[in-house]
Formats: structure tokens, C-alpha cells, sequence
């Protein structure tokens, strides 16, 4: 059958399709990520992060090997695959998980990152609202949180509405992506060629504004210090393709506010 039913995400990231139409970023690019990570997120040695829908381990593996204590979770039995085989040394513990309800104790962490666009695949803002709360709940007071996601604006605009592409055998395929702008969800299928396009993977994600993740951000008790387009922290300015969002949860009592 050309159609199946299974929720996105689990399909396609199960699928090792889903790596090259992901356009993961190179190995170059990703150390140029864990630098500005290391600042943004202030991270040294020894400390316990958690790496939310960590796939592969690009970033987990990498920051495990600087020193550091870090749980890469992902949902996907595929991906985790893929990065117990690329781990080389101790100190990151890979796990099978969902996050809008992830397995670990309160306060088990002193920073949490949710990267590559990992944020809004859940089929309501409510469960997606529970994955920064439950981001919240299991950082230690004073951790820091580091997600990027995609700006609506640029996607809209630059998202690939008919373009080939390469699944993971070679063979070509063709995405087709289109906005939905009473559900702000890009909706994006891939089929194989020609007229007879049988449909081989869809995605449904939520693309949020600005100001609708600062208020989710606020709701799950985590203060927004720094929004940023690029690694380097270079200020967001509103057109750039992603939103960096360097975040903290308050230690008790404390009365901070947003910058």
C-alpha cells in the first residue's frame, strides 16, 4: 500500500530514509555547533546533561567526549542504533524515550538541549507545551536549556514545495511541502517520481512565533536570557532560518524576568 498510518515521526526516523532527507549538517559544522554550545549553555566537564531526540548522537557523542555526563534520548530504536555504533568512550547513556514524558527523575540535570528542530512534532500544542514542562521539571534549579528551532518566516517562505531528492539507496524521490496557516503546521510528503507518485513519508510540524514560545516558555517556569540565529549567539533579528533559544530555570524564589 502507498499509504500508511503510523504517526510521522515514528515512520520516518525509523525508516534510515529519514537520515539523508533530514539534511543533517556535516561533521564540520556540527564541531562549529558544539563550540557555541559549550558557551551558550555554559558547559564544563563533569556536568550532567540531557540531550532531547538526540538521533544520532551528533551532539551527545561530541560532548561526552569534551568530559561531560550526557544522556542522549531519542524515540526512534533506528537512530539510537546508529549512535551506540558511532560511540567511541564512556560518558554519554543512550535511551529510548518520549519527550513529552521523559524517564528520568526531578532535577536529574544541569542543562537539557533540543536541537536541529526537534520541537513541535506532537499532533497538539498541548503535548508540546508538556515537552518544555517536562524539560523544566527534570533540570536542576539554575540549569540552563538550549533549544533551536525553525523560524516560521523563513520556512514559509523557503520550505521545498517541489524539489528531488535522495533517499538512502539513491533512488530519487520528490518533497512536497505546504503551509497550513489556520493550524501554523508545514506539512511536508515525500512520494516516489511520476504519475503514478505513491506516497512514502509525511511530516506535520508545528512552527511556532516568537512570542507564542516565549509565553510556552514562561508557562513551563523556564526564563528565556538569549535569543540568538546562529551558534555563534548572533543576535536573532527576525529573518534568519532558525531561532537559538538559550533559556534558565530559576533557582527557588527567585524573581527574574525575561530579557
Amino acid at each position: 500500500m502507498c499509504e500508511r498510518e503510523e504517526p510521522w515521526w515514528r515512520e520516518f526516523y525509523g525508516s534510515e530514509d529519514g537520515i539523508p532527507l533530514s539534511f543533517f549538517p556535516s561533521d564540520e559544522d556540527t564541531e562549529i555547533e558544539i563550540e557555541g554550545l559549550m558557551s551558550l549553555a555554559d558547559l564544563k566537564p563533569e556536568m550532567e546533561i540531557v540531550d532531547i531526540c538526540c538521533g544520532m548522537g551528533r551532539h551527545s557523542l561530541r560532548l561526552a567526549a569534551r568530559g561531560l555526563q550526557v544522556t542522549g534520548l531519542d524515540a526512534s530504536d533506528m537512530m539510537l542504533c546508529k549512535a551506540a555504533e558511532a560511540a567511541d568512550g564512556p560518558g554519554c547513556e543512550l535511551v529510548q524515550g518520549d519527550a513529552a514524558a521523559l524517564p528520568f527523575a526531578d532535577e536529574s540535570f544541569d542543562a537539557a538541549l533540543n536541537l536541529f528542530n526537534s520541537f513541535g512534532y506532537f499532533e497538539d500544542d498541548g503535548t508540546n507545551q508538556r515537552a518544555l514542562a517536562e524539560t523544566a521539571r527534570c533540570l536542576r534549579p539554575g540549569g540552563r536549556f538550549v533549544l533551536e528551532t525553525r523560524n516560521r518566516s523563513f520556512q514559509i517562505l523557503y520550505a521545498p514545495y517541489n524539489m528531488e531528492v535522495n533517499l538512502a539507496d539513491g533512488s530519487p524521490a520528490i518533497i512536497s511541502c505546504r503551509y497550513d496557516r489556520g493550524t501554523h503546521r508545514m506539512h511536508s510528503t515525500w512520494s516516489t517520481p511520476g504519475p503514478d507518485a505513491c506516497r512514502l513519508y509525511r511530516a506535520i510540524i508545528r512552527l511556532y512565533g516568537i512570542d507564542e514560545l516565549r509565553e510556552m516558555f514562561a508557562e513551563a517556569g523556564l526564563v528565556v536570557d538569549q535569543m540568538c540565529s546562529d551558534y555563534a549567539g548572533t543576535e536573532f533579528e527576525g529573518y534568519e532560518r532558525v531561532m537559538i533559544f538559550v533559556a534558565h530555570k530559576p533557582e527557588a524564589g527567585a524573581g527574574e524576568h525575561e530579557a
